[in-house]
């Protein structure tokens, strides 16, 4: 008799069948233990190596800054680590909310913006939330699980469309009555490949079909625009986004989520999205040190300066080391590899040169695919730039990363 628990093994059998001699090896990879301190530049791991850690989403350096730590230990201090232990309309309403709410509207010019305690919640339960039945969702099929899982939970019917495929995303919206609500869902910046949404061409289509448009820009935001809002502000769409999402856990540097738009809109999830009314409110002392990040975003442009800095140079050492990276214009920077060749390399990069990057292979990308996938912050150095550009150049000499193919294919929806 069929088991529900078959699937587990039905799951590690494939795993094992597609990786051959290397399962063991990359499953480590998967699950290794890394050292806490995974927002230093250097981190120390086992055995007192002091290795370089590009692999951290804290763009702007912030959740280091004396200022971030300070304003989270007068909170544990005054009031414990997990106040509010309560959801937002029961005792976890609190003034640090309001204030961080009311903020974020001000940073990205809405009317209004709502808190979630996870990312994953604020992707999710809006849209969720919105798309009713007999209503669209339309999603980039490279968009974050964040999105995706929103789109498949939603009552309505979700289409996906190719990366960045306008024709496609215009034939599926073409073949929807105008008069039946649309949502068009994408990222700002795809967070495996580093490209942007098309947000110009995307508004106009939204606007020719009647739908609305929400972008979850959580790795542009402080990254992008001249001043740091973002993929929107960087295309000059601002006002034409109707939904803007976002992540603490980038470039904040600290945890949670965010929807930021209309008042009446934000408003009505407050009442029906699950993942605000049913789960506690972010901590006080994450909120209290987002709102510090916050000012500290707007008020150090120099970080997002030493940022690019750093960014140029590693992706013109990766380029001029015969590396196809594909077109990144956000934080992310990405090198796709045949099979599970990046898996290999990212332990070797460990073992050998004491750098840590992350690798990523299926489902998170398309099958036959795996990429090295290198985050950096503004306190790294071009030196380290260097370091890595010099590293990932021997390897692919001793075990070449790309053949004819060198980019990410297929749909991982």
């Amino acid at each position: 008799m069929p088991d529900l628990f078959d699937k587990c093994d039905a799951f590690w059998r494939q795993m094992q069948k597609k990786l051959g001699d290397d399962f063991e090896d990359c499953r480590g990879l998967f699950f290794r233990v890394f050292p806490i301190a995974n927002c230093q530049p250097y981190v120390v791991m086992q055995n007192g190596r002091r290795v370089l850690q590009v692999a951290t989403n804290d763009y702007l350096g912030l959740a280091l800054h004396p200022e971030t730590i300070e304003a989270a230990a007068n909170v544990a201090r005054q009031w414990g680590a997990g106040t509010p232990l309560g959801a937002r309309p029961l005792t976890g309403n609190t003034e640090l909310h309001i204030e961080l709410e009311r903020r974020l509207a001000e940073f990205r010019r809405t009317e209004d913006s709502m808190v979630f305690n996870l990312g994953l919640g604020a992707m999710t339960g809006t849209i969720s939330s919105l798309v009713g039945r007999n209503e669209h969702v339309f999603v980039d099929s490279f968009s974050h699980s964040c999105i995706q899982e929103g789109a498949k939970l939603a009552k309505g019917r979700a289409t996906w469309f190719k990366h960045n495929d306008l024709d496609e995303l215009d034939s599926q919206l073409r073949a929807v009555p105008r008069d039946e609500p649309k949502l068009i869902a994408v990222d700002g910046v795809y967070g495996m490949t580093g490209d942007l949404a098309p947000l110009p061409e995307l508004v106009d289509l939204k606007e020719t079909y009647g739908a609305r448009l929400f972008v979850d820009d959580a790795h542009g935001t402080g990254v992008l625009g001249d001043h740091g809002r973002g993929t929107a502000e960087y295309f000059g769409v601002e006002d034409e986004v109707d939904l803007h999402g976002g992540t603490f856990a980038k470039a904040f540097g600290t945890f949670g989520g965010y929807v930021a738009g209309p008042q009446r809109v934000l408003d009505y999830l407050r009442c029906v999205s699950p993942t605000f009314v049913l789960t506690k409110a972010l901590p006080a002392v994450i909120t209290a040190a987002t709102l510090k990040t916050l000012e500290l975003l707007e008020r150090m442009p120099e970080r997002r300066v030493r940022l690019w800095e750093n960014l140029n140079v590693l992706r013109q050492g990766l380029r001029d080391a015969g590396l196809d990276i594909g077109d990144p214009q956000g934080a992310v920077t990405s090198i796709a590899t045949r099979g599970h060749r990046a898996m290999k390399a990212v332990r070797l990069l460990q073992d050998e040169y004491d750098i840590i990057a992350n690798g990523v292979m299926y489902p998170a990308v398309p099958r036959r695919v795996s990429i090295i996938r290198i985050t950096i912050s503004a306190l790294h150095t071009p030196d380290d730039m260097t370091r890595v550009v010099d590293a990932l150049a021997e390897i692919n000499e001793r075990m070449p990363l790309q053949g004819s193919k060198k980019q990410l294919a297929g749909d991982v929806a």
